[in-house]
């Protein structure tokens, strides 16, 4: 947040309007943030540096593979997710617009992404339903993102 913090401070003269407040409070719903967010991924993640993320670039990117680097199962998740929810025009690379939209909280990829996630770390017996056993065992995983401020923002019901 921090450069945002110095952003808003030089766009508004040190103090926030309503617009600006709430940018704060959740920057991934401005486009500016976001458009950020998605720049600096797309960067990151661009061995080749030609402006786009292969699926290859995406699957085996070192930095977000820390001690699971040569899990096969993960290696699928990923191509899987690239090609269900990433590359939105078929063409095997991710571009900025395709980034943006995959990580925008009001989007449809967010919330299927984030009951996904949600599903993969509580359904302990992969019949891809939730008992009352297993959301009592990880209750502690639907706490943390009950108190992710993006979620909070997004979702009431929380």
């Amino acid at each position: 947040k921090q450069w945002y913090q110095r952003r808003v401070a030089i766009t508004a003269g040190g103090g926030l309007n309503q617009i600006e407040y709430i940018a704060f409070k959740n920057p991934m719903t401005t486009d500016y943030v976001l458009t950020r967010i998605a720049q600096e991924l797309l960067e990151d993640f661009d061995k080749g540096k030609d402006g786009k993320v292969s699926m290859s670039e995406f699957v085996h990117h070192e930095a977000s593979r820390d001690g699971d680097k040569d899990d096969k199962e993960i290696d699928k998740l990923r191509r899987t997710e690239f090609r269900a929810s990433m590359d939105k025009n078929d063409d095997g690379d991710l571009d900025l617009g395709e980034i943006k939209e995959y990580l925008n909280p009001r989007g449809v990829n967010f919330v299927t992404n984030e009951a996904r996630h949600m599903m993969h770390e509580a359904d302990t017996n992969n019949d891809n339903k939730l008992s009352l056993k297993e959301i009592k065992e990880n209750y502690l995983h639907f706490q943390h993102h009950k108190n992710n401020p993006v979620i909070r923002a997004i979702h009431d019901e929380f």
